[in-house]
């Protein structure tokens, strides 16, 4: 019942805003509700793990992950099939981030992603978009797709359990290169990153 509401209340957002042709705040409002529900379950989620928090346990959080982002796809996918990539013109940057946040963690839904990828792509190439998150989307893809990544931004634990490290990537000598032409910090930093933040997960 309730993502039939949603959806309703979406597509009128969504039609409202081609009458009108101007900025949807409406819109920009949605996209960053989504996204505050689908991150205080991945938050929880890293704290859990990392001993930081015991009100909750993983199951819970799982579950809650899960029909978060169930939800999530029905109303991008609406919003995806009649107005394409919401770039920064329709709803600001921070709620075209939003989006992309979102539909990056559509992982059961790798089409989906491709053909976001897509949209966005042409967003990036006007200026309307990021090119740091479409490199994100990229990566994510071709890891859902059983494809090498480009720029190593999706990470798993190392055998020893003492690192992050990328997932299967293409050509690493030179990923420092292609990392810098989207403005990604050198993938020795980002490990470092990950680990300051993750590491309690490693522990585990």
């Amino acid at each position: 019942m309730r993502t039939a509401i949603i959806i309703i209340i979406t597509t009128f957002i969504l039609n409202y805003n081609v009458l009108s042709g101007q900025t949807n705040w409406k819109l920009s409002n949605v996209l960053d509700s989504l996204v505050k529900e689908d991150q205080k379950w991945r938050e929880l989620s890293r704290k859990v793990h990392n001993g930081e928090v015991d009100t909750f346990d993983l199951k819970t959080i799982s579950t809650n992950m899960n029909l978060t982002d169930s939800l999530d796809f029905l109303i991008v996918r609406n919003i995806f099939n009649q107005l394409g990539y919401p770039g920064h013109d329709l709803v600001g940057p921070t709620s075209s981030h939003n989006f992309w946040l979102i539909v990056q963690h559509m992982d059961n839904h790798p089409d989906f992603q491709d053909s976001v990828l897509t949209k966005m792509k042409i967003e990036v190439n006007k200026g309307n978009s990021s090119s740091l998150d479409y490199a994100y989307l990229v990566d994510r893809v071709k890891v859902n797709t059983k494809q090498p990544q480009i720029y190593g931004t999706q990470m798993l634990v190392n055998k020893d359990s003492t690192s992050y490290e990328p997932k299967l990537l293409f050509d690493p000598d030179k990923v420092n290169e292609r990392r810098k032409s989207v403005g990604l910090q050198p993938i020795e930093e980002y490990i470092k990153t990950m680990n300051e933040r993750y590491f309690g997960t490693l522990k585990k």
